[in-house]
């Protein structure tokens, strides 16, 4: 009898795990950078740009709260594998910045990650991803409801490039898979790209 609840028990645990449907995984891409002089704009990059930040933070609407950045008291730390240099897509615009005057880049990384439910979300320390000398704090989180959402929590301490000032990009921005998307403030900003991992489901 013991033996057949335990086959009858497994048999239930079985078709539940069946069920479950996996995560989509998603490559997050993203280049950082400096402004310099402000006097070039995210279309010179082939970027889309925001039209200003009232809508960036605007409610989702496929959400019924608000699209505000993390707070750290709350925030689960994860780490994911980091993605190879050879799937990296912003390379030439990292390329064309270092050659430019108005732009300085200060981190390109890249990782892959399931697109985990908005109040499952996992974020990302930015310590893990770039080196200390790189000004750069924060923590970042890409999550997945109806649509993809990226949210930056950054801060560049300006006393790492002789500025004396620190800076915070505190956004959370909708995403559409495969686009390159520009989220700026007044002096450091991102492009991003969040790709379906290939051998997934496209979100």
């Amino acid at each position: 009898m013991a033996a057949v609840l335990l086959t009858a028990f497994m048999s239930v645990g079985s078709a539940v795990a069946q069920q479950t449907p996996a995560l989509q995984s998603y490559d997050v891409e993203l280049l950082i950078f400096r402004n310099l002089n402000a006097r070039d704009t995210p279309e010179s990059w082939g970027v889309e740009a925001a039209a200003d930040s009232a809508q960036q933070i605007a409610i989702p609407d496929d959400e019924t709260e608000p699209a505000v950045p993390p707070t750290t008291a709350v925030a689960p730390v994860a780490s994911f594998p980091s993605l190879p240099a050879a799937k990296m897509k912003l390379t030439a615009i990292e390329e064309q910045m270092r050659r430019s005057r108005g732009y300085q880049p200060v981190a390109h990384v890249g990782w892959t990650q399931p697109g985990y439910a908005r109040n499952a979300a996992k974020y990302l320390a930015v310590s893990t991803l770039v080196p200390a000398t790189s000004g750069l704090q924060g923590q970042i989180a890409l999550t997945r409801g109806r649509y993809l959402h990226l949210t930056l929590d950054l801060v560049m301490d300006g006393t790492a490039t002789g500025e004396g000032s620190r800076y915070v990009l505190r956004q959370t921005r909708r995403m559409r898979s495969n686009e390159r998307h520009y989220i700026d403030s007044p002096k450091f900003g991102v492009i991003a790209v969040i790709t379906p991992s290939t051998g997934s489901e496209a979100g």
